[in-house]
């Protein structure tokens, strides 16, 4: 088993959710759904804006013009149960998880870095972080909730695999799993620090006053 890799082939993640935070979400449930879509949104624009930028690249075009429907499909479906179970989609700004990861991106312009592998192990790290979080999820909740992260989980496992594999097939291993040893450390910072709320992203910080 490589360095960067768990069990199950997937990226390791170098700190754990504790079962507490299935709790913290599910006391709102309409919340954590609201935020769930937002993220599907999220999803689908990343995976568009990687074919935007590399169009030349064939495996990007392929893979992730499948990956944008997919993601598109998967955030009608979390809306529809949100609207079934009484709430409406908000208006929401960055999500800070994201915009954390994101800011490494931005810095590997400015240095030696390739923003190309970071983009797209960022999105790699982005979508494991999420599958644990769902099957958290499809463990703990009941009913329709339970249902939706029993559904879509197998698919999070997918895309998890997908740009880590995508950026190894472009860039190759030796350039990229250096990378990724140091921005799975990034991430466990990253993930520990989000305050509280009922997201699939959050954490257990308390907002600063």
């Amino acid at each position: 088993m490589a360095a960067w890799e768990d069990e199950r082939g997937l990226i390791a993640l170098r700190w754990r959710t504790g079962a507490d935070w299935v709790d913290l979400v599910l006391a709102d449930p309409l919340e954590l759904l609201d935020d769930h879509a937002h993220c599907e949104l999220g999803a689908a624009a990343a995976a568009q804006s990687f074919l935007a930028r590399h169009p030349s690249i064939n495996r990007v075009a392929e893979k992730l013009s499948a990956t944008a429907i997919e993601e598109l499909r998967h955030f009608r479906t979390v809306h529809a149960l949100l609207h079934e179970l009484g709430g409406t989609l908000s208006s929401r700004g960055p999500n800070a998880y994201v915009e954390g990861l994101q800011a490494a991106v931005r810095a590997s312009r400015t240095a030696e870095g390739d923003p190309l592998v970071d983009r797209l192990l960022v999105a790699a790290l982005i979508e494991r972080r999420s599958l644990e979080r769902f099957e958290l999820l499809a463990r703990r909740a009941g009913g329709r909730l339970g249902d939706l992260y029993r559904e879509l989980a197998p698919s999070e496992l997918g895309h998890a695999a997908l740009f880590v594999h995508l950026c190894f097939e472009i860039r190759g291993e030796a350039l990229a799993v250096p990378r990724l040893l140091e921005l799975q450390e990034l991430e466990a910072r990253v993930a520990r620090e989000q305050t509280r709320g009922a997201r699939i992203h959050s954490g257990f910080a308390e907002r600063a006053a």
